[in-house]
């Protein structure tokens, strides 16, 4: 990344981030857990999942098996040996759901648990977009990672002159259903 980027991440987490750093696209919450659990804990085989019930059907939100994932992930560590986990969720042409942030806000919640769970790891969330979303609602209890349902918002610059392929039906309706697809301009 280059720096004007990582300082706007910097401005939003309340953190300088160093240039040495790791960083992963599509970054499977599963995977996030198991790193979290494995430097804890040295398992020698199987893990027994933890199951929670709701609504009578067992879920598992710490290893889900879904393919729920961060768009990018951006972890360091500070001076004072603390893991900062920076997860940025990601939209370009389609608009943040209220279902798709509870979703993530009750994985953080079974993944990080409370803020002393993995005392030297430090979970921060932020949101990406053209456009800053303005009907955001987190269902409670928010998980500390939103801030009071405050989500950390960075712009994203998508240019000009760019195309996108939506589906539509024969006559180039716009279509979820549509068994035709056409490309059209994005801006």
């Amino acid at each position: 990344m280059d720096d004007n980027q990582l300082d706007k991440i910097s401005n939003l987490i309340g953190l300088t981030i160093p240039r040495k750093y790791f960083a992963a696209m599509d970054y499977h919450l599963d995977w996030i857990y198991a790193s979290l659990y494995l430097t804890q804990n040295n398992p020698t085989g199987r893990v027994e999942r933890n199951f929670i019930e709701e609504n009578e059907i067992e879920t598992d939100y710490q290893i889900s098996g879904a393919q729920e994932d961060i768009d990018f992930l951006l972890a360091f560590v500070d001076e004072n040996k603390i893991t900062h986990i920076v997860m940025i969720e990601a939209k370009g042409d389609s608009y943040f759901s209220n279902g798709q942030l509870d979703s993530k806000n009750k994985r953080f919640k079974a993944i990080f648990g409370n803020e002393n769970t993995w005392p030297n790891v430090r979970p921060h969330f932020i949101i990406c977009s053209p456009k800053k979303p303005q009907k955001i609602k987190i269902e409670e209890p928010a998980y500390f990672i939103f801030k009071n349902s405050k989500l950390p918002w960075l712009e994203l610059d998508m240019g000009n002159g760019k195309n996108k392929v939506t589906r539509c039906i024969k006559n180039g309706e716009p279509s979820n259903n549509g068994k035709h697809w056409k490309v059209e301009s994005r801006f």
